[in-house]
C-alpha cells in the first residue's frame, strides 16, 4: 500500500506517543517496541493525518439527483403541533407542511391526489428531521431530498408531513419519541408499535393516504399489525434508502404502510426500483421502468371465479408459532385465518424450518456488531451518499447527547463495543448462520408461493410508565418481532396484513373496560426475493374475501 506524501504540515499533532497508544487501543498491553519503528510510524500517520485534514477542508459533493426543485415543490406551511392538540390527538405527527408539484400537467401521475407522510427519519430538504430525538438539538435540517420523496412528488402525490419516530429510529414499542408516546388508534394509552409509530397512526386515524415507513427488524410491519394496516418491508434493495438516515446498512428497508392492499401495491410501484446511488440495490434489483405494476397485478393471471388462488401453495411455518411469549390466542386467529386460503383455491400445509428458532439471535447479533458502530459514527464500507451533516451534528458524542440516547441506543454501542474487542470472530459466524437461514427459506419458497407465520406476538400493550427504569422499558417489547427480524437478516420481502382483533390479555388490562377492547392481530405473509407481485395477489385474495374488523 503507496502513500501520497510524507511531507508534513508545522503544526501536525502526530508524536511517538500517540502512534504508541493506538498500538495499545488494538489490543491490551500491544506496543511497538522498535524505537526506530515508532519514529517511522510517527512519520507515516503525520502524513496521514494532513491527507485526512485535506478531506475535510473540500467542498462536499452532493448528487445532483438529490438537489430539491424548490420552486416547483416549495415546502409550505412546516407546523409543529402539540401532541394531544385538536390537530395531534394520539401524538403521530412530528411536524406537518405541504409539497406538491406547483407545475401540475394534464398527465395525471400514480399517486395524484394522494396525502402521504414519511416517517421523520427520512430526507426533506428545508423540513427539520428530530430522527425521534434531542440528542441532535436544534434538530438536523436536511439539505437534500430522499429518492422515495422525489419518486412520490414527481407521480403526483402530496407530503402533509411528516410521522413521530421512535427515538433514534430504534425502539420497537411508541413511547420514546422526543415529541412524546404514540398511542394506539384502537386504544389511547396502548402501543401503536415501533420504530414508524406516527406512520401507523396517521393512516389508520385518517389523517393522510398512505405513509412511507423504515424497518430494520419490523418497524414497518410491527406498527402495521398494532394499528390494522397493510404493511411491507420490500425484497432488500429494491427500494433506494439514499437520504434516508441509516440504522444498518444491511438490514434498512423503506415500504408503503397503507390501508389495503391496492394503495400499497400502487406506493411501492412508485417509490421502486434501484437509482443509482444505493448499493443495497444489486444483482435482480430492476430500474425503476422496470418495476412490476403491481397495483394491476393484484389478480393472477390463472385465477378462476371464486377461486383466486387456484394453484398457490400456502405454507405455514411450523416453528413461528413457538416463539417465546406469543400469545396462543394470536396463534390460533392467524393460524385459522391461513386455513381460510382454502377456501380460495390454495392448498395450504404446515412446513417446518428448524433454523427459523434461531433466526432472531442470529439477526441480532449482526445486527449489534455492525449497526452499533454505526451509532458510535463509524458507518462505512459501502459505496451510498454518506450524510455527513447529520453525521457532524451528532458526532463526536458528548455526555450531554450521550445521556439523551434511549436504553436500546446505548445497548448497541455497548454490545458493538463488547463483541469487537473481545469476541471479534462472532460477526463473520453471525453472517455465515444468516446466509444458511436464507438459503433454507428460499429452499422452502421453492414449493411454496409464501410463508404464513404471526407478524407480532401479542396484541399492542400499554406504554412503559414514564419513570419506568431502562430495563422495565427494553421488557415492554421483548420478543414482540421475533417473526419479523429474520427477513431484515435474509432479505425476503414480508407483508402484514390485518386478519382480525383480540382484546388484550387479561395481565395486560388496566381495567375492566378492557376486555371489550379491539386490538388488531396482523398475519405476515414472506415471499420470494423479488416477488412482491405473488405476495400482493395472495393478500388481496384474502383481504377481498375477508373482513379483518369482524372477525
Amino acid at each position: 500500500m503507496s502513500v501520497v506524501s510524507l511531507a508534513v504540515k508545522e503544526g501536525n499533532p502526530v508524536t511517538e506517543d500517540t502512534v504508541r497508544s493506538l498500538a495499545a487501543e488494538i489490543s491490551s498491553g500491544m506496543e511497538i517496541k522498535n524505537p526506530q519503528d515508532a519514529k517511522d510510524f510517527a512519520a507515516v500517520l503525520a502524513a496521514f493525518h494532513d491527507s485526512a485534514e485535506s478531506i475535510l477542508a473540500m467542498e462536499d459533493y452532493i448528487p445532483p439527483a438529490l438537489k430539491p426543485d424548490l420552486k416547483r415543490y416549495p415546502r409550505e406551511n412546516i407546523s409543529y403541533p402539540k401532541r394531544g392538540s385538536p390537530e395531534n390527538p394520539l401524538g403521530g405527527w412530528a411536524c406537518k407542511f405541504t409539497i406538491e408539484d406547483k407545475q401540475k400537467s394534464s398527465k395525471k401521475g400514480l399517486l395524484e391526489g394522494k396525502t402521504i407522510v414519511l416517517k421523520d427519519c427520512i430526507s426533506v430538504a428545508g423540513v427539520p428531521c428530530t430522527l425521534g430525538t434531542d440528542a441532535i438539538s436544534p434538530p438536523w435540517v436536511p439539505f437534500v431530498d430522499a429518492t422515495v420523496v422525489k419518486r412520490v412528488l414527481e407521480a403526483g402525490g402530496i407530503i402533509t408531513g411528516k410521522a413521530s419516530t421512535e427515538s433514534m429510529c430504534q425502539s420497537a414499542s411508541s413511547f420514546t419519541s422526543v415529541t412524546g408516546p404514540v398511542d394506539n388508534p384502537f386504544a389511547p394509552g396502548r402501543t401503536s408499535g415501533g420504530s414508524s409509530s406516527g406512520c401507523g397512526v396517521l393512516v389508520a386515524d385518517g389523517s393522510c393516504d398512505m405513509a412511507i415507513g423504515a424497518d430494520q427488524g419490523g418497524s414497518i410491519r410491527m406498527p402495521s399489525a398494532f394499528c390494522g394496516l397493510v404493511g411491507i418491508k420490500p425484497t432488500f434493495g429494491l427500494v433506494p434508502y439514499t437520504a434516508i438516515a441509516s440504522n444498518e446498512w444491511q438490514h434498512d428497508y423503506a415500504g408503503p404502510m397503507c390501508k389495503n392492499v391496492h394503495d400499497a401495491a400502487l406506493l411501492l410501484q412508485v417509490i421502486a426500483g434501484a437509482d443509482g446511488l444505493d448499493d443495497r440495490s444489486g444483482a435482480g434489483c430492476p430500474f425503476p421502468e422496470d418495476v412490476p405494476k403491481y397495483s394491476e397485478l393484484l389478480v393472477p393471471a390463472t385465477a378462476e371465479a371464486g377461486l383466486p388462488l387456484k394453484g398457490k401453495k400456502i405454507g405455514i411455518l411450523k416453528e413461528a408459532f413457538q416463539m417465546p411469549v406469543l400469545d396462543p390466542r394470536v396463534a390460533e386467529k392467524v393460524q385459522e385465518s391461513a386455513k381460510l386460503f382454502a377456501s380460495l383455491g390454495a392448498s395450504v400445509e404446515e412446513v417446518s424450518i428448524p433454523l427459523h428458532t434461531i433466526a432472531p439471535t442470529v439477526w441480532m447479533v449482526a445486527n449489534r456488531y455492525t449497526g452499533g458502530v454505526t451509532r458510535l459514527g463509524e458507518a462505512s464500507g459501502h459505496r451510498q451518499y454518506y450524510q455527513n451533516d447529520l453525521h457532524n451534528l451528532l458526532f463526536p458524542l458528548t455526555q450531554e447527547k450521550w445521556e439523551k440516547f434511549i436504553p436500546a441506543t446505548i445497548n448497541s454501542q455497548l454490545n458493538a463495543l463488547y463483541g469487537w474487542k473481545r469476541m471479534s470472530g462472532v460477526y463473520g459466524k453471525a453472517m455465515n448462520k444468516l446466509m444458511e437461514i436464507a438459503h433454507a427459506y428460499t429452499a422452502a419458497l421453492e414449493k411454496y408461493d409464501c410463508l404464513v407465520l404471526p407478524t407480532v406476538a401479542f396484541v399492542a400493550n400499554t406504554h412503559a410508565a414514564p419513570n419506568a427504569t431502562a430495563l422495565q422499558k427494553i421488557q415492554k417489547s421483548v420478543g414482540q418481532g421475533l417473526n419479523c427480524c429474520p427477513f431484515n437478516g435474509t432479505g425476503h420481502p414480508a407483508l402484514s396484513l390485518p386478519i382480525g382483533t383480540l382484546p388484550p390479555a387479561k395481565e395486560d388490562w388496566v381495567t375492566d373496560a378492557d376486555a371489550d377492547l379491539k386490538l388488531p392481530v396482523g398475519m405476515q405473509l414472506v415471499g420470494k426475493w423479488w416477488d412482491e407481485t405473488g405476495l400482493f395477489q395472495i393478500a388481496n385474495a384474502w383481504e377481498g374475501a375477508f373482513d379483518w374488523k369482524t372477525r
